[in-house]
Order: structure tokens, then C-alpha cells, then sequence
């Protein structure tokens, strides 16, 4: 029988950023939606890690996408309240809250757009 031979990985290089430059090399790495590694490697590199060109997505959204879902989400909510006012007695309130959801609706297919998804 053989032994079983153990391959070693190299041991890691580590990068610790100027304490001036911390937060925007983070602000970089969360707006480029990749880990910190291939970050980094694309930007020596201009390749991944595996040495490919990086790819055009990424497995975690960019920070606009996160931001537009949350105003994706406030609209739904609000969309929520104004058809429980929907039922005043005031037929200008009724009005006003109608004209609003159609506001509302329009901004909701923005962000959806802007997402790259369909509303």
C-alpha cells in the first residue's frame, strides 16, 4: 500500500490596509460584490483568483441593488397604508390616496427596472 501523501497549502498572505485607507478599501470591496481575496487579486492582477477574467456577476449584490430593494420594500408598506385610508368618507381624501398609489406605482416600476427585474 501507498501512503497517503498530504499536499500543504501555501501558507496565507494577509493585507492590512493604512488605518486612512480602512474604510474605503471596505467601501470598495462591498461596491465591487466579491470577496476581499479576488478584490484584491483583480486589482493587482487584473484577473481572479484562478487567474480568469473576472466574471460580469457576482454572487453578492451590488450595495445599490440592496438599497434599491429597501425602497422597493418602504413602498410596498406604504402602498399598504394608503389603501387602508382608501376607505375614508372625505371623497378628496379618496382622491388624494388614489392619485398617491398611482405615484406609488409608477416608482415601483422604476426601481424595478433599475433592478433589472420586471415589475
Amino acid at each position: 500500500m501507498q501512503a497517503d501523501k498530504t499536499v500543504k497549502r501555501d501558507a496565507p498572505v494577509s493585507y492590512r490596509p493604512p488605518k486612512h485607507l480602512h474604510a474605503e478599501f471596505l467601501s470598495r470591496v462591498q461596491r465591487s460584490g466579491i470577496s476581499a481575496c479576488a478584490f484584491i487579486t483583480q486589482s493587482i492582477f487584473g484577473k481572479d483568483p484562478h487567474g480568469h477574467v473576472p466574471p460580469r456577476q457576482s454572487r453578492r449584490p451590488p450595495v445599490e441593488k440592496v438599497e434599491l430593494a429597501k425602497l422597493l420594500a418602504a413602498c410596498a408598506a406604504i402602498r399598504d397604508e394608503l389603501k387602508r385610508c382608501d376607505h375614508a368618507d372625505d371623497a378628496e381624501m379618496r382622491h388624494a390616496v388614489r392619485a398617491s398609489t398611482e405615484a406609488l406605482q409608477d416608482i415601483r416600476s422604476i426601481l424595478f427596472k433599475l433592478m433589472g427585474r420586471r415589475p
